[in-house]
């Protein structure tokens, strides 16, 4: 059976840390044993040089936990997000008990190189496996179901470019102006009659948007429920809009996004399209 758990999550010190909202305590049966992970680095890379990195899970818990750890192909084909099974990026261990209070290190190793100019998206994933107890305080892994899911970004590089978060792969970038997030936007209207703003990342690499801004001062567009995010590099992604934020967009333009892709956040133009396909 596979427990569905809300969580909210935070990220401070370059560490992410997950917990449950205790409306889904409830959720949980008394034997069943849960536990909190700090994961870090957040934003875990391999670069062209490289052939595996480091991702860290410390369990913070009160007690014992199992986790299992896949890496997942991800793309925007279709406008939306996409996730496939692949073999370029090995995990290691694949599932790994972690005692509470200890942390244990999974690492991520290339099986091939890219190709040169190349950046590929992944998900890291890992499932913790709650440890169901018996009353006789033995674990019984016949029971054992999903509980809590981290899902983390994994950008691999091939020869030309790179992360840009190191001084190495930042004057390797400087040498290739499509090494960075080259965004478009357009709108148009779905069969419903919807507005969509469409974002078109023509670059070699991704976008990690907190906002979007009329003007380099002005106010954030507004989503409504919807949330900014990743565009990967050479895809296209869409959002629902309202009737006066579209009749606002038709005014201008450009507009600009809120990237936080390098090494640090920039506010970077977004240029008109006339065709989002």
């Amino acid at each position: 059976m596979v427990i569905c758990m809300n969580n909210s999550a935070f990220i401070k010190n370059g560490i992410l840390k997950s917990f449950l909202f205790a409306s889904t305590l409830s959720l949980v049966t008394p034997v069943m044993a849960q536990a909190t992970f700090l994961i870090w680095p957040i934003y875990p890379k391999i670069e062209a040089n490289e052939k595996a990195t480091a991702v860290w899970l410390q369990n913070t818990g009160k007690t014992d936990a199992m986790v299992q750890i896949r890496v997942f192909k991800w793309n925007q084909d279709g406008l939306k997000d996409n996730y496939s099974e692949q073999s370029e990026i090995i995990p290691s261990p694949p599932v790994a008990k972690i005692k509470a209070g200890e942390k244990h290190m999974l690492r991520l190793t290339k099986s091939a190189n890219l190709p040169d100019g190349k950046e590929q998206s992944y998900r890291l994933i890992v499932d913790e496996l709650p440890i169901r107890l018996s009353d006789g305080n033995e674990q019984d892994a016949s029971k054992v179901s999903f509980q809590m899911r981290y899902s983390i970004p994994l950008f691999v590089y091939g020869k030309g470019i790179g992360s840009g978060l190191t001084e190495e792969s930042q004057k390797l970038n400087a040498k290739n102006t499509l090494a960075k997030p080259v965004l478009q936007w357009s709108i148009r209207n779905n069969q419903q009659g919807q507005s969509e703003l469409y974002l078109k990342n023509n670059g070699q690499k991704f976008a990690r948007l907190s906002a979007l801004k009329t003007s380099k001062t002005g106010n954030d567009i507004s989503l409504g429920k919807a949330a900014f995010g990743y565009v990967l590099s050479n895809s296209t992604v869409k959002f629902a809009i309202d009737q006066s934020t579209a009749h606002e967009l038709s005014k201008t333009s450009k507009i600009y996004g809120v990237d936080s892709s390098g090494i640090k956040q920039e506010l970077i133009e977004i240029t008109k399209m006339e065709d989002p396909s």
